[in-house]
């Protein structure tokens, strides 16, 4: 008897969903999209991981939270999270083009207060985790007069299971909730702009800290400001369950120089973390690093194996500017540094300049896929050629990587 061959559409929906999972390179929304467009069948298989592992753009977060409100048996099952967010055309500048700090809340559109039910579930979510009457005015309040990070604190509420919150492509500035967990140092004095500080959001932190194992800090800091004399900015210790984080070197330890004191790593990160990832580094990274070494070595950081830090400018730029600043070696003594400690390194040194909010992405995501970081590299390169292109020279750019030994793992 003949029997007709097999479709894909005929698989069941379990493996459909499996071949889905394997989309996870940079266009993956974009494929998912189109796959969804092929049939009926496709649709919701391609929909619910676009639902799943949200990567989007801050600009629709409504439009996500709305459709994770018409499938709420996923929201137990998200357990990453990626938003994107650019300074670039959005912020105010003086008369000599430096940038104003200011902040600017934006109302909430008409078409939130036209989907039915969607701001009545979101007041409900606020009366739940607000603390206290107060913030749960002031929230209720930002719903309609400061809604992007109002929403962002409900959408944090709605996933039970986040363990991963990647920002690390986005502006500071759309992520007030960071001003909570700023240093002691940072709170004591100023920051700018001061509306910037939302305490409100503080039951949403609240709700994520003992959940999150995965941390980038949005890496985009145009527009804010933080005094010179404070060591480091942000205070990640009440992340009781971190185990990753990435961060630049700006958020770190403030504008980095490297005739200060460096800040105590003890006073910044969790006793729990393993992985640290830097980005934007300089040569005063290394005092950083050094710090950092004499903790795990003091037992401080027993969960620390891993570091990885990839550097702003090139090997002669940040050498040149290193021996300027007496600061160690950027690459030997590091690595002597990491021997000692017991720890496994990766250094990276891009031909050029290379900032997070221009590359299109995290370096550490970038260099997973063939050639992302070579183009990305491209781009920042011609970027910072400005209008006319004026040629400047390119230096090879340079990664190594040992391990916990101290030798060389091939790459």
């Amino acid at each position: 008897m003949f029997r007709p061959p097999t479709t894909i559409e005929s698989l069941p929906d379990e493996l459909l969903l499996n071949i889905c999972a394997q989309f996870t390179d940079l266009n993956r929304n974009r494929d998912l999209a189109s796959l969804a467009l092929i049939s009926q069948r496709w649709r919701p298989i391609a929909q619910e991981w676009l639902l799943k592992e949200p990567q989007f753009n801050l600009t629709y977060i409504d439009q996500y939270i709305w459709g994770l409100g018409h499938h709420p048996h996923l929201q137990g099952q998200v357990r990453s999270l990626e938003i994107w967010s650019k300074s670039e055309d959005r912020i105010q500048r003086d008369e000599y083009g430096r940038s104003i700090k200011v902040y600017k809340a934006i109302k909430a559109p008409k078409r939130l207060r036209r989907r039915e039910g969607l701001m009545e579930r979101c007041a409900a979510v606020v009366a739940h985790f607000a603390q206290g009457k107060e913030q749960e005015d002031q929230w209720l309040d930002a719903l309609r007069d400061d809604v992007v990070p109002a929403l962002f604190g409900v959408l944090l509420c709605i996933l039970p299971n986040l363990e991963e919150l990647k920002l690390g492509s986005a502006w500071l500035m759309d992520f007030p909730l960071f001003s909570i967990i700023r240093s002691r140092e940072a709170i004591a004095r100023f920051t700018l702009p001061i509306d910037w500080k939302h305490d409100f959001l503080t039951g949403a932190l609240t709700a994520v800290l003992p959940r999150l194992r995965y941390l980038e800090v949005p890496t985009d800091m145009t527009s804010i400001y933080f005094p010179s004399r404070i060591t480091s900015l942000f205070d990640f210790r009440a992340f009781t369950g971190l185990k990753e984080l990435g961060i630049t070197m700006k958020a770190l330890s403030g504008f980095g120089i490297a005739m200060r004191a460096p800040p105590d790593p003890k006073d910044i990160f969790p006793a729990t973390l393993e992985v640290l990832r830097i980005s934007e580094a300089s040569d005063a990274t290394a005092n950083v690093l050094n710090e950092l070494c004499l903790a795990k070595k003091a037992s401080h950081f027993p969960s620390l194996r891993r570091v990885e830090v990839y550097h702003l400018d090139s090997t002669k730029w940040t050498k040149t500017t290193a021996r300027l600043n007496h600061s160690p070696h950027p690459i030997e003594d590091v690595r002597v540094m990491f021997k000692d400690a017991g720890l496994e390194l990766y250094l990276y040194f891009p031909p050029w300049g290379l900032r997070t909010w221009e590359s299109g992405g995290t370096p550490w995501r970038l260099k997973k896929e063939l050639d992302a970081l070579r183009r990305a590299e491209s781009w920042c390169y011609l970027k910072g050629m400005g209008a006319f292109g004026v040629v400047e020279v390119q230096f090879p750019y340079f990664e190594a990587e040992w391990d916990s030994d101290g030798d060389a793992v091939m790459i």
